[in-house]
């Protein structure tokens, strides 16, 4: 069950959960803030917490509802199947050549309707899965998802040896990522 507190006239939803760190997330269209604290933490932990990144939230708020205001969502469920066919023709093309130029492979990917992260990566399995939102980026963005993803199969996590491997096989990795945040 959430709480709906009023934190400096912004209005923040906190949900307690069993875990270790408090997360704040910005949910699409309408920017709302939602905080997971862990039961031990006590309110005045979550107020200064919000308190202390203000600015991050006015401004990442702000893009989350500009996003969503540029590209709402697809009005019926036949527009949405139709972008999640095209995708999946796009990833049918691109991730077999990515696998073959990198020596990654990956045991099977679906695409998904998910709205916080353009892909995840079962580190067990190496099951891939690719947002919906990809639909509408460049093949660049989507080489660079794939690839990002695929690495995971080799490094599970996003430490010296992951970046190492994004730079050898994808020197300008960072500039796609800055332009997929910024964007």
């Amino acid at each position: 069950m959430a709480k709906k507190l009023i934190i400096d006239g912004l209005g923040v939803e906190v949900t307690r959960k069993r875990i270790k760190r408090m997360n704040m997330r910005i949910k699409e269209p309408d920017g709302r803030v939602v905080i997971s604290a862990p039961y031990r933490v006590p309110e005045s932990e979550i107020i200064a917490f919000v308190r202390s990144k203000r600015r991050w939230i006015d401004r990442n708020a702000e893009m989350v509802r500009a996003r969503a205001a540029a590209h709402p969502e697809p009005e019926t469920k036949a527009e949405k199947e139709a972008r999640r066919r095209h995708l999946k023709r796009r990833i049918e093309e691109r991730l077999p050549y990515i696998e073959a130029a990198t020596g990654l492979k990956s045991s099977g990917w679906a695409v998904r309707d998910m709205k916080s992260r353009w892909g995840s990566c079962n580190t067990v399995t190496f099951h891939l899965n690719f947002s919906l939102m990809l639909a509408d980026r460049s093949d660049e963005e989507l080489d660079y998802v794939i690839l990002h993803e695929l690495v995971h199969t080799k490094v599970p996590n996003h430490g010296p040896d992951f970046y190492a491997m994004m730079d050898r096989y994808m020197p300008g990795w960072k500039d796609i990522r800055k332009e997929m945040r910024r964007s």
